[in-house]
């Protein structure tokens, strides 16, 4: 570390950012910066090169072996040399042989020996588990090679050579019920997985019960013989028709949208009048005509009109999917107030001073330790210290944790030959940037947004101490964002990203597994951890002034967390009968599972979905919600939580503070990496400030609480 960058710490001159009047809450508008217009998703030629140009801070050039990544990208065909998405429904594709399920909402398509496969079955539920097999229901003849030629931001298209001779492209895109398949150098010719029966097929339209279930398939010269179609043109697309449909409707419906998608693209927008984020959805044709879309049910709940319903719905572990036709989807989502740090609130002496002692008991624990996660996480826990220390005024506590952080910061941002312990090199097969010494497989870029969304957020803490931080190591702090964010996200910082990663559009979510190599698709554990690196990216953005990059993370926070509520949390969502919880631990692209990969214990099923604890924590605003989960958890333990009951207090807190302030004092268990003082000034300041109140709209960096009809608007910039 530089003697000027911890001179300007200890010095504390420049940790007056976020002051305010003693003993009020702050007021008035956002510390941030105007909002710029929608941020995308969409694909992009970015190659694979080693960043430069960054400041102060550096990366290695190349990894040791326990860093390197297990699987190339072996499939990626004429993509090759580009910097290629991973975390996706798709990305097992790129890795090979063949693939895994790629679980497209309502189908599924795999490639394997014996050949190009579509699915489309129902859920089973038990009491722990939803679940949705993947049977074969119409496939081609046995396949060998296979590599993927285009992608987009859900959608993507495999070519994949014939046993017999001959090749056939797959076109699969996220929320689309129909498959489109082109045969080059054989006769168009799909099997059925099952019994098949024809209910009424005509020259264009093959109309099939397979075992139970209505297929269509829209082709020219269409022939059923026994178990095999053949068509006579060599462009066939291929639906799961919807349960419950209009015959005649769907009929034509289905006929228009037998065009194959050649581009899909998201783009989000976030609107501070209204405090809604708006993320419209396209997927185009050659002709340019319109398709249709199985929606989602957060997609279905803030569905902007415009399109136009169709009778039918399909089956789906996240829930029950209803069917449009349109040209495009925009869905809107609320921006739930983001505190982008901790405001100051009076607490009352009594809490002050249990907040400074824990502060010092923050401080006088063992250090974390560890590599790309836990390391990492430390990082976070100072951060967090030092920003409540400013809140209630801790001037030496403060001084205390920044003055750790910037050391730790600094240390990982830089690299310094083969001996250094703790680095960020760039991986040359994908194109992204792995810590070492890498935790969890995120050598596979699993769990990068988790992980590097604590350095993210503690660099936001510690620039906005000192803006010559930023300026000789946010080079780096802009590369670890594109990481995992996608290069969109900060253009001007140059190297070699894909144009995303984590984040999957059309699910409004992002996804933990970097290769995604389970029969189940890829997953999500933390929706916590998730949430908290958007909100990262938020404040990274606020602190470098980035406005572009401000709402990159904003948009991003608003629909995760959407998401994270619903399908993780399972607020306002109706599981399928037999399962016997509302939260969830794991949220695969074809399983909802009540577990985690670490620890079958209630109290980690639900704490995963709420660390890291942050002021950006509030998204989980519903007191109705947070109390029928305490209730739930307790019902499951038989008692209080055993583990981590810091988490679990702060949860509660928005729906009974007291309660949640009682039992800190009575002693809880702790999660290790969780701020002591961040927990009671957290519940304190809910019991001062009243129930959050995200539906009163407020600028971006601060939040309405108390009553609604006298909300109070409390505000916090970056770093305090």
């Amino acid at each position: 570390m530089s003697r000027r960058l911890l001179t300007a710490i200890l010095a504390l001159g420049l940790l007056t950012a976020c002051t305010a009047d003693r003993g009020t809450a702050r007021r008035g508008p956002s510390p941030g910066v105007a909002a710029v217009g929608p941020v995308t998703e969409a694909a992009a030629d970015t190659r694979v090169a080693v960043p430069g140009g960054t400041g102060r801070g550096s990366v290695a050039a190349t990894l040791p072996g326990a860093a390197t990544p297990g699987k190339a990208p072996a499939q990626a065909g004429e993509l090759h040399g580009r910097a290629l998405p991973t975390n996706q429904w798709w990305s097992s594709a790129l890795t090979g042989p063949g693939t895994q399920p790629m679980w497209a909402h309502p189908l599924a398509a795999r490639v394997t020996g014996d050949g190009v496969q579509l699915s489309s079955a129902p859920v089973t539920a038990s009491a722990n588990a939803i679940t949705t097999p993947f049977v074969p229901a119409l496939g081609t003849d046995a396949a060998g090679a296979t590599s993927v030629v285009g992608y987009g931001a859900f959608h993507v298209v495999l070519r994949v050579a014939l046993a017999g001779g001959g090749t056939v492209e797959l076109t699969v895109a996220s929320g689309s019920p129909v498959a489109w398949l082109r045969f080059r150098g054989t006769t168009a010719r799909l099997s059925a997985g099952g019994a098949v029966r024809d209910v009424g097929s005509s020259g264009g339209l093959a109309r099939l019960d397979i075992a139970g279930q209505r297929w269509d398939v829209v082709g020219s010269g269409l022939t059923l013989s026994g178990g095999t179609l053949t068509a006579k043109d060599p462009q066939v697309a291929v639906a799961r028709v919807p349960d419950g449909a209009d015959a005649a409707s769907w009929e034509k419906a289905v006929t228009a949208a037998a065009e194959p998608v050649v581009d899909t693209s998201a783009a989000m927008a976030y609107d501070a009048g209204s405090g809604t984020v708006t993320q419209t959805l396209t997927a185009t044709r050659a002709s340019g005509r319109g398709g249709l879309w199985a929606l989602l049910p957060h997609q279905r709940a803030g569905l902007v009109t415009g399109p136009a319903p169709l009778a039918g719905t399909y089956p789906d572990a996240r829930g029950t999917l209803s069917l449009v036709e349109a040209d495009r989807v925009r869905v809107r989502v609320p921006l739930p107030g983001l505190l982008t740090g901790v405001p100051r609130v009076d607490v009352g002496t009594r809490e002050r001073r249990a907040v400074l002692a824990d502060l010092d008991r923050d401080l006088a624990d063992k250090p974390g330790a560890g590599g790309s996660y836990f390391g990492l996480k430390e990082l976070g826990r100072l951060a967090s210290i030092a920003e409540v220390a400013q809140a209630i005024g801790a001037t030496g506590q403060r001084q205390a944790a920044l003055g750790r952080l910037a050391p730790q910061l600094v240390d990982w941002l830089t690299y310094s030959g083969p001996a250094d312990a703790r680095y960020l090199g760039y991986d040359r097969s994908w194109g992204g940037l792995i810590a070492v010494p890498a935790e969890f497989g995120s050598q596979d870029y699993n769990d990068h947004h988790f992980q590097y969304g604590y350095l993210v957020r503690a660099a936001a803490v510690l620039a906005a101490a000192d803006p010559g931080f930023a300026r000789d190591y946010g080079g780096v702090v802009d590369l670890l964002v594109q990481d995992f964010a996608g290069s969109r996200a900060v253009p001007k910082a140059g190297g070699g990203f894909p144009p995303f990663r984590s984040f999957n559009a059309y699910l409004g979510s992002s996804a933990a597994s970097g290769f995604a190599p389970f029969a189940d698709g890829n997953n999500q554990e933390s929706s916590s951890e998730a949430v908290a690196a958007w909100e990262a990216v938020t404040r990274w953005g606020q602190v470098r002034g980035d406005a572009a990059l401000t709402d990159f993370g904003a948009t991003h926070y608003a629909m995760e967390a959407a998401t994270a509520r619903l399908y993780w949390l399972g607020e306002n969502l109706e599981r399928p009968a037999g399962y016997a919880h509302t939260p969830a631990g794991i949220v695969w692209d074809a399983k909802v599972d009540y577990a985690t990969w670490f620890d079958p214990r209630p109290e980690s099923v639900v704490g995963i979905q709420l660390l890291p604890l942050t002021f950006g924590s509030l998204y989980r605003a519903s007191p109705t919600a947070a109390a029928a989960r305490d209730q739930e958890l307790r019902a499951a333990v038989g008692g209080p939580p055993r583990i981590w009951g810091d988490l679990f207090a702060a949860d509660l807190a928005v729906a009974d503070p007291e309660a949640a302030r009682a039992r800190l004092d009575a002693g809880v268990s702790r999660e290790p990496g969780t701020s002591r003082g961040l927990v009671r000034y957290y519940v304190a300041a809910l019991a001062e400030l009243g129930a959050p109140q995200p539906g009163v709209v407020t600028p971006l960096g601060s939040l309405a609480f108390g009553s609604v009809a006298h909300p109070r608007q409390v505000s916090a910039g970056p770093g305090g």
